[in-house]
């Protein structure tokens, strides 16, 4: 009887150890990595400022962003976009999109039509599995001859979501 008694506790013990392990070193979730590559290229325009509505958009695949480390897993993630940093001046607009769908395993959809880039995040576009070299494009508008000059340091921040 004593044996037994010893048993059950031992047991108890070693289940007690276990679990608070598990509680103190959790398994690390697989996590996703947005990498964004290139730099956002403008072409120049002579006629920007006769324009009636003066605006200009960045060369289409200057810019890239891929979603990695999804492996083998059909779970969805979106891509969110949010400016950071000093505001726009006055009447600066600002917008971005995807103009491809890049390449790797699973698949990717919505995205393709300019979003308005604000403090809030906003979806850009989601998929599955890994994507790579997912072309970006974003548009800038608003500026004027009248527009005052300043050194602006805002960012975009691009963040991977989990979607279900």
């Amino acid at each position: 009887m004593r044996t037994a008694q010893w048993k059950v506790s031992a047991v108890f013990l070693f289940l007690c150890l276990f679990f608070s392990g598990a509680a103190l070193f959790p398994r690390a979730a697989e996590g996703l990595d947005v990498i964004i590559s290139g730099s956002w290229q403008f072409p120049l325009k002579s006629f920007f400022w006769s324009s009636p509505d003066p605006s200009v958009q960045s060369m289409p695949g200057s810019a890239a962003i891929s979603v990695v480390n999804a492996g083998n897993t059909r779970e969805q993630w979106g891509i969110e976009v949010k400016i950071q940093g000093s505001p726009l001046p006055e009447g600066v607009k600002l917008w971005v999109r995807r103009s491809g769908s890049g390449h790797g395993a699973g698949w990717i959809r919505s995205g393709m039509g300019y979003i308005p880039v604000g403090e809030s995040p906003a979806l850009l576009f989601s998929g599955t599995g890994d994507r790579l070299q997912v072309p970006l494009q974003i548009k800038i508008a608003g500026i004027t001859p009248r527009t005052p000059g300043a050194t602006i340091r805002t960012s975009l921040i691009f963040t991977v979501v989990r979607t279900r």
